[in-house]
């Protein structure tokens, strides 16, 4: 119970859907364009669907189906617009779960799995 209360409440949710889902937790990390996208998203900016579109070279309709599953297993968040534009929404992967590793990259850990990216 502790450290459901010492963790953020968005870790806490991720984590415990991933204790009782832990598969389709998985399933939604593990397709090559999500984890694309993941490693995009893995620096701490936020990009709108067309630009992460563009830099996994996918459509935008397939990078905006694979947001909405990372953003439904809890592995990404919607943010506002960095330039104030109300018409675009951005995704980024929620600051709790972006930390460097012991090299200095960029990682994201959800707690209970941690993804590296080359």
């Amino acid at each position: 119970m502790a450290d459901a209360i010492s963790q953020p409440p968005a870790a806490t949710a991720v984590a415990q859907d991933f204790f009782h889902r832990p598969l389709e937790f998985l399933r939604a990390l593990s397709d090559p364009v999500r984890w694309a996208v993941l490693r995009e998203l893995a620096g701490g900016k936020s990009f709108s669907v067309l630009e992460l579109s563009a830099l996994v070279k996918r459509s935008p309709d397939l990078a905006s189906k694979h947001l909405k599953t990372l953003r439904e297993a809890g592995a990404v968040i919607v943010v506002p617009a960095p330039d104030g534009d109300g018409r675009k929404s951005h995704y980024i992967v929620p600051e709790n779960f972006r930390r460097p590793d012991e090299s200095g990259k960029a990682m994201i850990d959800y707690g209970v799995c941690a993804l590296r990216f080359p």
